[in-house]
């Protein structure tokens, strides 16, 4: 009985797992039909540097390290790196945060490398 129970479960696990996964392949051509970026769907990383000192991070999973030279949060893509001096996190909230400070590097999470000087 306990058995049963179990793999009942986990079959309706693995439907809701694919009903999503079937969302998310049709929601891609929508975006393009009505030229919206790809972000308007909400799960890709946005990132706002507001000039050399703020930047705000939307649509993260998480934080992966923090000191006051290093950021590391998680994302869909990987992982998003701001590196400086005297970084702090102001304005918390699920899924998106600001990095303050003086804030030389980020590194985004495709390979892609943006430097301020």
């Amino acid at each position: 009985m306990k058995g049963m129970l179990g793999r009942r479960r986990q079959a309706a696990r693995a439907d809701r797992v694919r009903e999503r996964q079937a969302a998310r392949r049709a929601e891609r051509p929508v975006l393009e039909a009505l030229s919206l970026p790809e972000d308007a769907s909400g799960r890709a990383v946005r990132v706002t540097a507001l000039g050399s000192a703020r930047l705000l991070v939307e649509n993260h999973l998480g934080l992966a390290e923090l000191t006051d030279t290093r950021v590391r949060l998680a994302t869909r893509q990987g992982m998003l790196a701001v590196s400086g001096e005297g970084l702090r996190l102001t304005d918390v909230r699920p899924g998106a945060l600001c990095v303050t400070g003086g804030i030389r590097v980020i590194e985004l999470p495709a390979g892609r490398e943006a430097g301020h000087d």
